[in-house]
This record gives C-alpha cells, structure tokens and sequence, in this order.
C-alpha cells in the first residue's frame, strides 16, 4: 500500500501532498495552474482544429447552394427549425441557424464575430437581439474541451465519468440557450 503523501496522480506534475510552507504551497500551487491553464488551452486548440480537418474534408463535397459543406452548415440547417421556434422568422431561419451551428460547432466568439459580418438585410432587429441572447453561451465543443481538459487534470482518476457526462452537459447547455432564446422572443 502506497501512503498518501506518495501517490502520484497521472495528470499532475507535483505529487499531491501537504505543502510544508506557505511557499511551498505557492510553487506547488502555481506549478499544478499552470499545468491545468497549458491543459485547457491544448484542449480548445484540438477541438477547433478538429472541427477545421472536418471542414476541410467536408470540403471535398460538392458545394451545395453555391457553398462549401461544413459543420457548422451542417449543424444550422439542423437548428433553422430550432430557432424558428424562438421567434425568427422562416426567411432568416436560415441564417440564424447557421449562426448557432457555428456556436456549438467552434466557440460564441466566432458566432458573434459572423453575427457582426453579417450584411444588415439579412438578420432584422428583433432577429439580431433574439441571436444576441442565443449565442452567450458556452455550450460547444470548444467549451466541452476546456471542461474534458480541465477536470480531467484535476481529477484524472475520473476523467471518463467526466467524458461521458461531456455530451450531456452539452446538450443540456444548448437547451438552456434555446430557452434564453425563446424567451427574448415571447418577450421582444
């Protein structure tokens, strides 16, 4: 039996025991942040990147509407339904749709970065403030990477208990972004 103190968890780079100073508690401290800040970061990287390599042999598809299939178009043409539910209507479905499919497939930043590019016609006010509200979530593979990554470093004796509640976490992150959706809609 290996005593506590001596343990060495797979995922940390300082054993886990007692620090015996408060500087030593500081330098274990800020070495374990660091390795989980480095942890999360690889991981967002991986999961855009990810998404890109199956863009780009989703690219390999004819073009369909005059544009490459990606997943994010793939997703959106999914979620058109979804926000029409919220108050959008059908002729912006479309678009609206694909914005939330580039929310869940990358990150909200990249959502609202292609919300902002849009041209004005093609959202209206009451469309762009429902989308506003849409999009302030975290509930894509991005985040689900940071989450995966992060606890997984933390506790790494858990990590495929975190990996399995990873898609449920972010199925239900997406209907609480479809209720806060909806509800900008009853409400505008």
């Amino acid at each position: 039996m290996i005593p506590e103190a001596e343990k060495q968890t797979s995922g940390t780079l300082v054993p886990r025991q007692e620090a015996k100073s408060a500087m030593d508690a500081i330098v274990k401290g800020t070495i374990n942040a660091l390795y989980l800040l480095l942890n999360i970061v690889a991981m967002l990287i991986v999961m855009v990147a990810l998404v890109h390599l199956v863009n780009v042999l989703l690219g390999l598809l004819p073009a369909v509407a005059g544009r490459a299939v990606t997943l994010q178009r793939l997703l959106g043409f999914v979620m058109a339904p979804v926000v029409w539910l919220f108050g959008i209507p059908w002729a912006e479905a479309h678009t609206a749709g694909y914005l939330m499919g580039t929310k869940t497939m990358l990150n909200e930043l990249l959502a609202f970065i292609d919300l902002a590019n849009l041209p004005p016609e093609a959202l209206s006010p009451r469309s762009r403030l429902i989308m506003t509200y849409a999009l302030s979530s975290f509930a894509n593979f991005g985040s689900l990477g940071i989450l995966i990554g992060g606890l997984g470093s933390m506790v790494p004796e858990r990590s495929s208990e975190i990996v399995g509640l990873g898609i449920k976490s972010l199925v239900a992150g997406t209907l609480a972004t479809c209720m806060t959706g909806a509800v900008i809609g009853i409400i505008q």
